[in-house]
């Protein structure tokens, strides 16, 4: 059963992507196609960009869905109680199974102590905590960007002086404080890729996934840099434990089912280590009745 520990759904239309639908149903059709077994959606608050998809909303979307789990979020730097009561209460119900965080787009300290009571009910439920990592997209193109038409209306794009907030060694002083909480830093914080193999030679309950490392079918979707990608994650591979600690996903619509298994298949791996990041490492890291001695 393959998992996909990383995806997004909006009901509206998608634009200069490889799907024109990140739809429940799209989702639903996309996963008997490609043997998905399981997709984690996660919930989003981007108050800089005016925009997400709250717990509740998305949790009305998947109702009576077994093909889908969620990770909640909130707004931690506007909403911070009122967003840990409601995460609580969700987790209690069993209707969350992970926290996801955006430190870089929610201008945030993911080490700061303000924030540590995120992760200090995340212990006590033995919930796993995901961080958006590395590289942050303003929503606007960059020519709008360029010359100040933002869609925000103004006349700077905040996201540029904030990307310091989702590298992985920001987030370094939450994995050392709670060393029994399992992390995901998503996306191999691309292209931090070295700082965060760094950060997770220090940390065994690091976690990331391979999700979102191209928009399939832009420019930026070569085969050159799909090789460059693959690299990348061996190195990951070569880590310490890094077979046990490496996920599947997509971030769909950004990245497709496609492509983002071809990304495993092109690593070469044996079947043991082909199954642990295709399911079995997000098995455990959903499994709440563990914890993460790796």
């Amino acid at each position: 059963m393959i998992i996909d520990i990383h995806a997004h759904t909006s009901n509206h239309p998608m634009w200069n992507l490889h799907t024109e639908s990140a739809t429940i149903e799209e989702l639903e059709r996309l996963a008997a196609k490609h043997g998905i077994g399981k997709i984690v959606l996660m919930a989003t608050y981007f108050p800089l960009k005016r925009s997400g998809l709250a717990n509740r909303e998305l949790l009305k979307r998947i109702e009576g869905k077994p093909l889908f789990q969620m990770f909640g979020s909130l707004d931690a730097a506007n909403n911070l109680e009122q967003g840990i009561a409601e995460l609580n209460e969700l987790a209690r119900l069993g209707q969350i199974a992970g926290i996801k965080l955006y430190p870089g787009y929610q201008n945030f300290d993911p080490s700061s102590p303000a924030v540590f009571p995120i992760y200090e009910l995340a212990g006590q439920l033995n919930l796993p905590v995901m961080f958006h990592g590395g590289e942050l997209h303003g929503c606007c193109p960059r020519e709008q960007r360029d010359t100040g038409q933002l869609r925000c209306g103004f006349d700077y794009c905040r996201l540029l002086d904030l990307e310091h907030l989702a590298r992985p060694r920001q987030m370094a002083g939450a994995f050392w404080q709670f060393p029994k909480v399992k992390f995901v830093v998503s996306h191999l914080a691309n292209d931090y890729f070295e700082e965060l193999r760094s950060v997770m030679s220090e940390f065994s309950n690091v976690f990331t996934d391979i999700s979102g490392q191209f928009v399939s079918g832009s420019h930026e979707d070569t085969p050159h840099y799909r090789k460059l990608i693959v690299a990348e994650i061996q190195r990951f591979l070569a880590l310490k434990n890094g077979h046990r600690r490496v996920m599947f996903g997509t971030d769909f619509p950004i990245q497709s089912y496609a492509d983002s298994l071809d990304l495993v298949y092109s690593l070469g791996l044996n079947r043991e280590t082909e199954d642990a990041i295709l399911f079995r490492n997000a098995e455990f890291l959903l499994d709440r009745s563990t914890e993460d001695n790796q």
